[in-house]
């Protein structure tokens, strides 16, 4: 009795660890198109009555993007603007009314979300 429910432990392990390997997801056919180190990601500023945000590609061989300003909320982060990356730089922005001080980002999102990457945060004061 003992033998067979050792056997039959060894097969669920088999079968966890097959599973495993199906639910890894496979690398993209070129990672290096949507490495991070494609995009230079500037970190949210100030100008006269806006918060910006600017991300560039660093080499033509890189993805096209999506990249949006978000700004941190009570309730999480709210995307304030967003534009897209084709090429050369693409800059997100939003016209500071009111006061208050907020904690800010930008965010790229690559290949319909996959891979994403994110700026250091600032906090900017309207």
């Amino acid at each position: 009795m003992s033998m067979l429910s050792l056997a039959g432990k060894s097969c669920a392990v088999l079968a966890l660890a097959s599973a495993a390997t199906m639910l890894t997801p496979a690398a993209p056919a070129s990672a290096t198109d949507w490495d991070r180190s494609c995009y230079s990601i500037s970190t949210p500023y100030k100008g006269i009555s806006e918060v910006m945000g600017t991300v560039s590609k660093t080499s033509s061989n890189c993805e096209d993007a999506t990249i949006g300003l978000l700004r941190h909320r009570w309730y999480g982060w709210e995307e304030l603007d967003w534009a897209t990356l084709e090429s050369g730089s693409a800059t997100t922005w939003w016209t500071c009314t009111g006061s208050g001080t907020y904690t800010y980002k930008v965010a790229v999102g690559v290949d319909y979300g996959v891979a994403q990457y994110e700026s250091a945060e600032r906090r900017i004061t309207c």
